[in-house]
């Protein structure tokens, strides 16, 4: 070949390779390109990139192949391009290995270019006229490498940020929206709902007695119930609900594009109420616990009645205390249900606000009385009485139990009350039992709270009150009720025992209005239960009372537990169960509940 056509042959090979560096910033295309040209006018096997030399010479990033095809002479080839990258020649170096031709271009301040051909090794002339064009591919594989460098940096940059915004929109407990997205979502639904006319709801639940979980189980424990729980609701998030976690044990469901009706709307929420019970309400097992967890459910219609006069902002907030307003009502009526907001709640959430806050200072101001309803045996003589509070503000009156008592419960102002009634009922006793030691009265019986009874602490509080009143045991007796005992009952055993250790004997209040189970009786070291007054009322004309009343003196009897029939108010009631052999009784047939005065007198009748 004469020197003109190798020269036109070296200009052909230099245009052709040239024109396919640089098409793009992304690295393996470009050298794709590059490769399948270089092969086909060079007859190479492969080209080797390897860059960063000055870092590490075995960094697993600063080698690039192509094609790529594992190549077992990688650790000798990245050896060679260091040791030549230190030296810096100023030409091409060529190294023969078997039938392989090697061909190390440097390129400062970037790295080293390895051609590889085989059999045949590759015309000087033309590797001269090449190493120009290898310095071009070098700056281009440069300029790649920092363009992805930068992307990738870019990326993680963004998916970070990206990261953190959910991570701020989620519960990091739950996995659950947080508040802050509900809000946002919310706010959506009550700009869209306003403009397409379908009716939304907001339902606000709340865990019932997941404070005794707390107290009794530990925080650890109800972590992991939250956990469940948060699983389950997953299972109604879709693209037309939204689930969120508000805090503590209080979650929120907003549901979307119910239907134009209202009606329609309602009943669909109604629907989607009792879902949540049904499945919240699935045994949870921990460990060795085995919880039942119900919910009480308040929901609010989307949009509001008159939402023109206010901004989307305090719609929101109204929307959700609505709910909130509407969930309260279930929660201190018999908790484990729901109810739809409405008018009439909004009177009675302002006086729960009132209930509380005079509460707070019902002790401090001696507003709290504690009256006694005697305990009489079948000859009307009476041998004990419970403690019964009572509450009179100046302001609001005479409160009904009924209203403060689970204010005080939710509040946790319900421990230090508790508490209070007890040191009165030991007052009551010693003054008794100072003006007539000869009595035959026997005890007092005090009504502890569900949250108050699963205090860690409460066993000791009670025998700590009764030693400072030098009070023994058998003279005051605790009261609680199904729902406390079945909370817990491995707890409750332990508790009730450790009270026996001391003399202090359990009663079990209102039998057969909770929970209705015979089962557990043989299982709580119980000294006494109280049928409630649902079974007595009316006992002549109700045969099925009549079975139960039977049944339940039947089990006393056998399990050899004092029975107190509660409520008698009639003497034909109170004929029925003397004929079933009922030895205590309570009711205002007898004694209504009295102030200690009234009810010291009673005793010397």
């Amino acid at each position: 070949m004469n020197t003109i056509n190798r020269t036109l042959q070296v200009i052909s090979i230099q245009h052709e390779l040239s024109m396919n560096i640089g098409l793009g910033l992304q690295l393996d295309k470009m050298l794709d390109h590059f490769m399948q040209r270089a092969q086909r006018r060079l007859s190479l096997y492969s080209i080797n990139v390897i860059y960063d030399l000055d870092k590490s010479a075995n960094h697993s990033s600063a080698y690039l192949s192509f094609p790529n095809k594992k190549n077992v002479q990688k650790n000798w080839l990245l050896t060679k391009a260091q040791t030549l990258f230190e030296q810096h020649p100023t030409n091409f170096t060529e190294i023969k290995t078997d039938s392989y031709y090697y061909y190390f271009f440097i390129i400062p301040e970037f790295g080293v270019l390895v051609l590889e051909r085989k059999h045949q090794a590759i015309d000087l002339m033309i590797l001269h006229a090449l190493q120009p064009l290898l310095t071009k591919l070098s700056i281009s594989c440069q300029a790649c490498i920092e363009h992805q460098n930068l992307k990738t940096e870019i990326e993680a940059r963004k998916q970070a940020e990206q990261q953190l915004i959910q991570q701020s929109l989620l519960d990091p407990l739950t996995g659950l929206a947080n508040r802050k997205m509900f809000i946002i979502k919310l706010t959506e639904t009550i700009t869209n709902t306003l403009n397409n006319g379908k009716f939304g709801a907001v339902f606000f639940i709340d865990l019932d007695r997941f404070k005794v979980i707390n107290d009794s189980l530990g925080h650890n424990i109800g972590d992991q119930v939250l956990k469940f729980v948060g699983q389950r609701f997953l299972k109604f998030a879709d693209d037309n609900n939204t689930i969120a976690r508000m805090g503590g044990d209080e979650f929120v469901l907003l549901a979307n594009n119910l239907s134009n009706d209202k009606d329609i709307a309602k009943a669909k929420a109604t629907a989607i109420a009792e879902k949540l019970s049904t499945q919240i309400a699935k045994p949870i097992y921990i460990g060795e616990n085995t919880l039942s967890v119900s919910i009480s459910t308040g929901i609010s219609l989307i949009p509001l009645e008159n939402p023109q006069v206010q901004s989307i902002e305090q719609q929101v907030n109204l929307i959700i205390r609505n709910a909130d307003i509407a969930m309260y009502s279930i929660k201190h009526a018999n908790r484990n249900g729901f109810n739809f907001f409405n008018k009439n709640l909004q009177s009675l959430s302002e006086q729960h606000t009132q209930v509380e806050k005079h509460l707070k200072l019902a002790i401090e101001r001696h507003e709290l009385e504690v009256n006694y309803q005697p305990l009489v045996d079948k000859t009307g003589q009476i041998f004990g009485a419970e403690a019964l509070l009572r509450w009179n503000n100046k302001i609001l009156g005479q409160v009904s139990p009924v209203q403060f008592i689970p204010v005080a419960e939710e509040s946790g102002l319900i421990i230090e009350i508790g508490k209070w009634v007890l040191v009165e009922a030991c007052k009551l006793h010693n003054q008794l039992h100072a003006e007539n030691p000869d009595t035959k009265f026997k005890y007092i019986s005090v009504n502890v709270s569900p949250r108050q009874f699963n205090q860690a602490s409460f066993v000791q509080d009670v025998i700590n009150i009764l030693e400072k009143f030098n009070i023994q045991g058998q003279h005051i007796r605790i009261e609680i009720t199904e729902g406390v005992a079945m909370d817990n009952i491995e707890l409750a055993i332990h508790k009730i025992r450790a009270l026996r250790e001391f003399g202090i004997e359990c009663m079990l209040d209102d039998f057969g209005s909770g929970y209705s189970s015979l089962s557990y009786l043989n299982k709580l070291p119980l000294k006494t239960i109280k049928i409630d007054r649902s079974f007595v009322s009316n006992i002549d004309s109700s045969e099925y009372h009549q079975v139960i009343i039977h049944a339940v003196q039947e089990i006393c009897r056998y399990s050899q537990l004092e029975c107190i029939a509660e409520g008698v108010e009639t003497q034909t009631e109170f004929d029925y169960l003397a004929t079933q052999g009922f030895n205590a009784y309570q009711g205002y047939y007898f004694h209504k509940p009295m102030p200690v005065k009234a009810f010291l007198h009673s005793l010397l009748l």
